[in-house]
């Protein structure tokens, strides 16, 4: 779970499944006439976007936020690289058994889990239950926690 680099009029969050974690050796230069930097160790995580689907959600709502993978007609808004700092925490995201699986979202791919099926859940549901600083985030009145 991330900040949304949106107005505060949507969802506060955005939502990742890590797929992998990379350590990666950088050197960088502040212009084409200076010399590389040392290499530095950065560290990249590579995740697979969920969006919210749009339904109403949350306490007012007495229902949980449904959230879903981006089909493949998005591709540029399926992955992502995330700096680990942006992170704020992970979340409990539970598959919705009653809307069945998929395979229209993402063909076979070195990113997808090993299945013998190779689909995803249609839709997921998000657990704002699963530990009172969750709670807090979605129901607001804790220090640091904004209500939504």
């Amino acid at each position: 779970m991330v900040l949304a680099q949106e107005d505060e009029h949507t969802h506060p969050y955005w939502y990742a499944r890590i797929i992998r974690i990379f350590h990666v050796n950088v050197e960088y230069r502040d212009n084409k006439e200076s010399h590389y930097s040392q290499p530095r160790c950065m560290n990249v995580l590579f995740v697979h976007w969920f969006r919210c689907d749009g339904s109403p959600a949350g306490f007012a709502a007495k229902c949980l936020q449904c959230l879903e993978f981006f089909d493949q007609d998005s591709l540029v808004e399926v992955f992502g690289f995330l700096d680990p700092d942006s992170v704020i925490c992970r979340v409990h995201i539970i598959p919705a058994f009653a809307y069945s699986r998929t395979d229209t979202l993402l063909g076979p791919s070195f990113v997808c889990k090993e299945d013998k099926y190779d689909t995803d859940w249609c839709y997921y549901y998000l657990n704002m239950f699963i530990d009172h600083d969750m709670f807090m985030r979605f129901h607001g009145g804790g220090i640091g926690h904004k209500a939504m």
